[in-house]
């Protein structure tokens, strides 16, 4: 009752508690004096009292006029451009408010315009007080503005010509397509959060709590055969979520509907998207429900304890929402590709449905890829209790082999480097760009590798080198990865220019020049060393060395591939890489488990990073790179693979 029903009472609740707090905020704000020092003796006379005697008008309202020259200083140090300089500045321009105060504002010549007038406001962004200090001076200045432009029209052009001419728009939409655009984007992901969090109470309690409870034996040694068990369990799982999901869904529709409140963006759109659009449009999501449903069930299932299973819930949920998201940006289209990305096709496409503009194709690769998703987790689903038996058994080899501690500690590992790459590394570059990517490759990575790598070397009986994959490898394979990094950054340059009609990239991410001044004033062998040789050495040492050394010690080669493929584009932390990096690392890691050597990967990843940048400073496209945009490039992809056909290296 409290994970299930309680929720979706709530919802009034929640719409009216919101819209009376946001009242009573807003008067409190409107109702407080707040205070203002300003210097305007740069400022025309006339033109300063007209302002002064606006913002009179915002009461409760108390102006300090300072002494003229007083924000001298202030000036002086804004000029000098230093982080010394700027938080004087700041200092002064307390100074000058005092501890009382809430904005300053002063009068200066414009630099842009020299006979204009530059007003410049001092207040601090994190108290609302101040806040609201600035939008009261902001409206003195808007209507300020207004009324020069009314005078100027009326004494040269008697009037504004510009009235003459109106628009008048005619939106042909119905209310409901207009409730639908906005509801189609966030819904989704609301039905996505919803069912996840119904369902996982039910998927912890069905597998993970009767497996700590020891209660999953005694239903594998009854007469039964231990797939009906798992159908029987997913169905409790997959009705719990419907129910969640039935019980929100309602609820939310009929708080909008009665005006009780209203999601984000609903103000321009009207509230009321007809029960009948979104009760047919939710039929697409239906695939999604068995999708999440299976996921969840085979997530809760290889947990060992309810604890282990709940610290897995979060992830999944956070994994869900990337593509779900989707849908609430505008710019993204769906198309044949788009519709067949779990999550996201469905998502998508229920947005389209609810607008009224959805086209068969995509709707249907939408619901069928989505369906191929949830028969491939329900088959996987199917065989989760098969090794329920096995779990007794007191052979602590076995034991260890089914509980992966190499798969395990690697994958937490890996994490661990992603989130220090997120946090630590950021705070390197945010200091200075260049040397704070610097230590980010090559000292925390490899630190990261060695800490990481000494476990799985002492469980296997293995020396540091060999396990980190560093051992001599086929010069065939090398030949092999060398021949494939022109073809895979062609393959990039296709995917970006895809991209960039289904989901644009901001032209920082496609050009070099978007990088620091300290990088691109690099000459171009030193921004070759720093972007292509040291993350081609310092990311395959953590990724496809240390981190993928433990997860094939007790995982298929597949499931290996895939993780690594999750971890690499991950740890990009941009939604716009995430898929060509991803297959990129999925890519290294099958290289590094054919060739049983570090070094193809390596050599494959500096050199497909070194044709990257290097194509990119080359603007004339007539470099010694030039030869990489023929159209027979693509296929050296062919050649390549067919070298590591070849036998990797026997070692002693």
């Amino acid at each position: 009752m409290a994970g299930l029903v309680l929720p979706a009472l709530l919802y009034p609740l929640m719409f009216l508690g919101q819209g009376w707090l946001s009242k009573i905020g807003e008067e409190t704000l409107e109702a407080q004096e707040v205070r203002v020092s300003h210097d305007l003796s740069a400022a025309e006379p006339e033109l300063a009292a007209r302002f002064l005697a606006l913002l009179n008008q915002r009461i409760p309202i108390k102006l300090d006029t300072l002494p003229p020259g007083s924000i001298d200083g202030i000036e002086e140090s804004i000029a000098e451009g230093t982080l010394e300089s700027e938080q004087h500045a700041r200092e002064l321009a307390i100074e000058l408010t005092g501890t009382d105060g809430h904005l300053l504002v002063y009068a200066l010549p414009n630099p842009d315009s020299p006979s204009g007038t530059l007003f410049r406001l001092h207040f601090e962004g994190a108290d609302e007080t101040c806040r609201e200090a600035k939008d009261r001076v902001r409206e003195a200045f808007d209507e300020l503005r207004a009324e020069l432009e009314a005078d100027v029209f009326l004494i040269h052009f008697n009037g504004d010509p510009a009235e003459r001419w109106t628009t008048e728009s005619v939106d042909q939409a119905d209310e409901s397509a207009l409730s639908g655009r906005w509801i189609g984007r966030i819904l989704p992901l609301i039905a996505v959060l919803v069912l996840l969090s119904g369902g996982s109470y039910a998927a912890l309690a069905a597998f993970a709590g009767e497996r700590e409870s020891g209660t999953l034996e005694t239903l594998l040694v009854q007469p039964v055969p231990s797939l009906d068990i798992v159908w029987g369990k997913f169905g409790s799982v997959l009705a719990t979520g419907l129910v969640t999901l039935g019980l929100n869904t309602v609820s939310l529709y009929a708080c909008v509907s009665l005006g009780l409140g209203s999601l984000p963006g609903a103000e321009a759109a009207g509230n009321d998207p007809g029960a009948w659009r979104v009760l047919s449009s939710g039929l697409l999501f239906l695939p999604v429900c068995l999708l999440l449903c299976a996921v969840l069930c085979l997530v809760c299932g290889k947990a060992r304890s309810f604890r282990e299973g709940q610290h897995y819930v979060l992830p999944l949920t956070l994994l869900a929402m990337i593509p779900t998201a989707l849908a609430m940006s505008p710019e993204v289209e769906l198309d044949p590709f788009l519709a067949c990305l779990p999550l996201a096709g469905p998502a998508l496409a229920f947005r389209e449905a609810m607008v009224g503009g959805l086209t068969p194709l995509p709707g249907l690769l939408a619901v069928g890829s989505t369906l191929l998703y949830a028969w491939f987790a329900l088959r996987q689903l199917g065989h989760l209790l098969d090794g329920e038996k096995v779990l007794a058994s007191q052979s602590t080899s076995e034991e260890l082999a089914l509980r992966r501690v190499q798969s395990r500690t690697a994958l937490s590992w890996g994490w661990a480097g992603v989130l220090g790459v997120y946090i630590i590394g950021g705070l390197f570059q945010s200091l200075n760009p260049l040397w704070g990517l610097l230590a980010t490759l090559w000292l925390l990575l490899p630190l990261g590798a060695i800490l990481s790598v000494r476990g799985t070397a002492s469980r296997a009986g293995e020396s540091l080198p060999r396990a980190l994959g560093l051992r001599p490898p086929q010069p065939l394979h090398l030949l092999g990865a060398l021949m494939a990094a022109p073809a895979l950054a062609r393959f990039a340059g296709e995917w970006i220019e895809w991209q960039q009609r289904v989901m644009p990239l901001p032209s920082s991410m496609t050009q070099v020049s978007g990088l620091p001044e300290s990088i691109t004033n690099l000459s171009g062998p030193w921004l070759f060393l720093v972007l292509a040789v040291s993350p081609g050495i310092c990311e395959e040492l953590f990724f496809r060395g240390a981190v993928l050394s433990g997860l094939k010690r007790d995982l298929s080669a597949w499931k290996t591939v895939l993780w690594q493929a999750v971890l690499f584009g991950a740890v990009h932390a941009s939604i716009y890489r995430f898929a060509p990096t991803a297959l990129l690392g999925g890519l290294l890691a099958a290289i590094t488990l054919r060739s049983r050597s570090l070094f193809p990967a390596i050599f494959l990843h500096v050199a497909y990073n070194g044709t990257l940048v290097l194509s990119g400073l080359d603007e004339s496209g007539e470099g010694p790179l030039a030869w990489t945009s023929q159209a027979w490039v693509p296929w050296l992809i062919v050649p390549a693979a067919l070298l590591f056909l070849v036998p990797a290296r026997r070692s002693n």
